[in-house]
């Protein structure tokens, strides 16, 4: 590495920075969905209750969440 490079990595341009950035901004996308779909499996798990009284309308809104969860993770590129 060159002192030019350094200097401008420390400037927040060139190169190198753009790099950073980049590799930061998808790390921050990746760690918001992975929080997405925490929060969409523990509601999943909730609704799986074994004593719920109300058990089709449960499995349908697991049919609907787990949708959303994997429809928001395809169109987000991040997992492919």
């Amino acid at each position: 590495m060159d002192i030019e490079a350094l200097g401008e990595l420390m400037d927040g341009r060139g190169e190198l920075a753009g790099a950073l950035a980049s590799n930061e901004m998808y790390t921050k996308r990746l760690i918001d969905q992975l929080r997405f779909q925490h929060e969409v499996l523990a509601e999943i798990h909730e609704l799986a209750d074994e004593k719920s009284k109300t058990p089709l309308q449960d499995r349908q809104l697991i049919r609907i969440k787990a949708q959303v969860a994997l429809r928001q993770a395809a169109k987000s590129g991040l997992l492919s």
